[in-house]
């Protein structure tokens, strides 16, 4: 029998528990079905009761032979004549049919159990965002940064209709951040204190970024496994992203071998690049935020700021996601969202897991008790002894 059959039939039993048809609105019902968990063995009975059987014919076949090898007719009849054919079929049918039991009690027998509506965990997402001073060049109206906060804005209230679990980290030079949560009013909180002006030390860590985003994402994971384990049921595949916003200008970090870090993870990483490849003058800012003017290198030319397009499409490449960038005229986090949505689909609906009994033992049993009877069979009638 196929999973969705199983699948179905605990569907079904969930309704008759109460509701109505094509709801599930019970968190559990008890299930009465049969199953078999190894449905792929289902040839295995037929085949091992073919097999014994046609051992036995086989050897009924071959004594045949060998009396009439003997010669001596009435001697032959002498000998077989106390052979007991009823009993010796019957042993060979108990034999046969034990075979078969037992090679039933390999594709595993369940029945009975409950059927738990395991309620949709959603997708962990984690925003890195780039802070550095380079966020605030003005090649993206009205700047990067603030278009950074208005790409926020638009993806945490689509996040919020969904029920996704967020996280989110902060980077210039070092990354700070907060783990995941359902509540995103903390992330608007966080990022409301964020501001590349005063953020230190200065320089783009993407790389750190990353890691400390897989950090957030493995602790959930752990935390689903461990919740699982005491709830008694399998843990559920995670839907885990990384969404990176930066103009991808890496100072401070290696940032492909984070991404290759992800990558053994299974975790995309979607990269949103903000910027011009054209490039910015850097602003410089006194202790109150204030422009003191623009960075200089020793020469006096002024250092500018590009997005690199390039390092960004390597990450997403190597981790399985998708490279955007924000134009004038839309929100790049649109596309990261319905990419999002297509590869966490199953993450947002209702799952339902079965316990079941096993029932082996039913059938193993009756099984042994057969090999007996076999066994136990004498070939030979008794004697009549006389009075």
């Amino acid at each position: 029998m196929s999973a969705s059959w199983v699948v179905t039939c605990a569907a079904t039993t969930v309704w008759r528990a109460g509701g109505a048809p094509g709801v599930v609105t019970a968190e559990s019902a008890v299930v009465d079905t049969l199953v078999w968990a190894r449905s792929d063995l289902a040839w295995v009975p037929v085949a091992a009761g073919l097999l014994v059987a046609g051992l036995y014919a086989y050897g009924a076949l071959a004594r045949r032979k060998l009396i009439r090898r003997l010669g001596n007719v009435r001697l032959v009849e002498r000998l077989v004549a106390s052979v007991d054919g009823t009993k010796r079929a019957l042993a060979t049918v108990a034999a046969v049919l034990a075979t078969v039991l037992l090679a039933v009690a390999l594709v595993r027998p369940q029945y009975g159990g409950e059927a738990r509506v395991i309620p949709a965990s959603g997708i962990d997402i984690v925003l890195a965002v780039d802070y550095s001073k380079s966020m605030l060049a003005r090649d993206v109206y009205p700047s990067r940064t603030e278009r950074l906060e208005a790409e926020l804005r638009h993806f945490l209230d689509d996040v919020r209709r969904r029920g996704d679990r967020v996280g989110v980290v902060v980077f210039a030079g070092e990354a700070r951040g907060l783990p995941l949560t359902r509540d995103t009013r903390l992330i608007d909180l966080y990022l409301e204190k964020a501001d590349p002006r005063t953020e230190e030390p200065g320089g783009t860590a993407i790389g750190k970024a990353i890691r400390l985003a897989l950090a957030f994402l493995v602790d959930a994971r752990r935390e689903e496994e461990a919740r699982a384990a005491e709830e008694g049921r399998t843990a559920a595949s995670p839907k885990q992203v990384i969404v990176l916003l930066t103009d991808g200008e890496d100072t401070a970090s290696n940032p492909l071998a984070a991404a290759d870090e992800a990558a053994k993870l299974g975790i995309p990483i979607y990269t949103v690049g903000i910027g011009s490849v054209s490039g910015e003058p850097i602003q410089t800012f006194d202790e109150e935020g204030n422009p003191t003017g623009y960075v200089r290198d020793e020469e006096g030319n002024y250092v500018m700021t590009r997005l690199d397009e390039k390092t960004l499409q390597e990450i997403a490449r190597r981790t399985g996601g998708r490279y955007i960038r924000v134009a004038s005229d839309r929100f790049g986090l649109d596309e990261v969202r319905a990419a999002i949505e297509s590869f966490g689909a199953e993450a947002h609906r209702d799952r339902i897991e079965v316990d079941r009994e096993e029932g082996f033992a039913y059938v193993v049993g009756p099984a042994l008790g057969l090999l007996c009877i076999a066994l136990a069979l004498p070939d030979r009638r008794r004697r009549r002894t006389a009075a």
